[in-house]
Parts: structure tokens; C-alpha cells; sequence
């Protein structure tokens, strides 16, 4: 099964480099997380294990990294790498083991694709969905993962934009594939994202922008550059005169 996984991430990644008409983008985050044992019910009730939620522990922090492409302007590809560490409660006081996943995604650009692309959009609405591999570092054990989630962009300049994000991954348990035989954790996530590059898609707004242009206002502009040539050449004659009359 990790082979299949290796071999999925892989192609994932391959396709990420050879994508052309694309925006590279970089995320860090801050990571909260809260991890439900074998058996017990996440999606149903997602706040047990908060804060003040009746739960016995099993919550961290961490943070991640991801870099990614769009591939247009609805779908694109993200690799992430999660670092954190996980702490359960006891009589003896608190254990925290440490875990890193790393997993490869396919986002949907849900704004863009129901409202169309807009680069100067306040707030961008991004589900995705992945699968990639977990490391235990103080159990030195490798298992598998599922996840999806949903991504919220907010603009800050051309570049730069807030993000929150809300995940829930899926870890492979006790050997089983249903979700009552899976580890599975609820993470939130506070960041920045950073883009970089332009994307064929801006080139191509701009070029129709340019093109948009009425006839008249091309003819206005042809007449303002009429008129400059015609002072530089009057200034250049004044300038000649000058010379003679010295």
C-alpha cells in the first residue's frame, strides 16, 4: 500500500512541475490539532476533545509548510509537510509524542469556479482533498493517511493573503480501511500565503484589456503622440536657430 501511496505522490508531484499555466504560492502555518482514538466519532462530535469540550486530552500544536501551483484558476496542487506534536493527559501528568505527515493535495477554487476568476477578490473559498504518509517519531512508525478539508484565503496586497484553514485527516488503524478502524484528527490552521510568478491567465486579462480599447480612444491616443512629435520638432528648430544666432 505505501508503494501505491509513493507512487500516487509521485505523479501528483510531476504533474505539479510540468504546469505551465500556473501561480506558484508558499503557506506557513500555526496548527491546533485534537486526535480521536480508534473508535470514536470525529465528524459527528468534532468538539469533544476542545477546550472545555468534556474530552481527555489527545490535542497539540504544530505548525506547517506547503508550496504548491495553481494549475488554473479553479484547480490546483499543494504539497504540505505538518510538524507537531500531540499531548494526552494522565495521572502522571502529560505525554506529548511527536508526528509529521507529509501529504500531497488537489485544491478547488469553489470562488473562482462559481463566480470567476478574480484576482483582486477579498476572500477565496479552496476545498481540497489528499493522501500521503505519517510518522510517529517517538513510536519510530510509519502508517498512511487520508484528508480533506477547506482552505480560506483573505487578501491582504497582490501577493500576500491571511489564510484559516480546517482539516480532518484520517490515519490507518489496527490494519482496518472503515473510519471506526482509523485514527483520525481535526486540525485549525493560521497562516500566511505568499504568490509569486504571474500566471498566463493575468497576461491574458491584460492583454484583453488592451485590446478593449474603442477606436476612439486609440485615435485620442495616436493624436497625443501627434502632438508631442510635433513639439520635440519645434523645440529641436528653436534650438538650431539659437545656435545659428551665436
Amino acid at each position: 500500500m505505501r508503494k501505491h501511496i509513493l507512487i500516487g505522490l509521485l505523479l501528483c508531484l510531476s504533474l505539479n512541475l510540468m504546469a505551465q499555466d500556473s501561480q506558484w504560492f508558499a503557506q506557513a502555518n500555526f496548527t491546533w490539532n485534537a486526535w480521536y482514538g480508534v473508535g470514536e466519532k470525529s465528524l459527528v462530535a468534532p468538539f469533544h476533545k476542545f477546550p472545555g469540550g468534556g474530552g481527555d486530552g489527545h490535542t497539540g500544536w504544530g505548525i506547517s509548510l506547503a508550496g504548491g501551483r495553481w494549475m488554473t484558476s479553479v484547480i490546483g496542487l499543494r504539497t504540505k509537510l505538518n510538524l507537531w506534536q500531540m499531548g494526552t493527559k494522565s495521572e502522571d501528568g502529560v505525554k506529548a509524542d511527536k508526528y509529521w505527515t507529509l501529504n500531497e493535495q488537489v485544491m478547488f477554487n469553489i470562488s473562482s469556479l462559481l463566480l470567476g476568476h478574480n484576482p483582486y477578490r477579498l476572500w477565496n473559498c479552496i476545498p481540497y482533498i489528499g493522501a500521503g504518509l505519517s510518522r510517529n517519531m517517538s513510536a519510530a512508525h510509519y502508517t498512511s493517511d487520508i484528508n480533506f478539508g477547506i482552505l480560506n484565503t483573505f487578501r491582504l496586497t497582490p501577493k500576500l493573503a491571511a489564510n484559516f484553514e480546517l482539516g480532518w485527516n484520517s490515519y490507518e488503524g489496527n490494519g482496518g480501511i472503515a473510519l471506526k478502524d482509523r485514527l483520525q484528527q481535526i486540525t485549525f490552521e493560521f497562516g500566511l500565503t505568499w504568490c509569486f510568478g504571474t500566471s498566463k491567465a493575468k497576461k491574458k486579462a491584460e492583454a484583453e484589456a488592451i485590446e478593449s480599447l474603442s477606436e476612439g480612444e486609440i485615435d485620442a491616443l495616436n493624436a497625443q503622440l501627434a502632438d508631442l512629435e510635433a513639439e520635440n520638432e519645434q523645440l529641436r528648430k528653436e534650438l538650431e536657430e539659437a545656435k545659428k544666432q551665436k
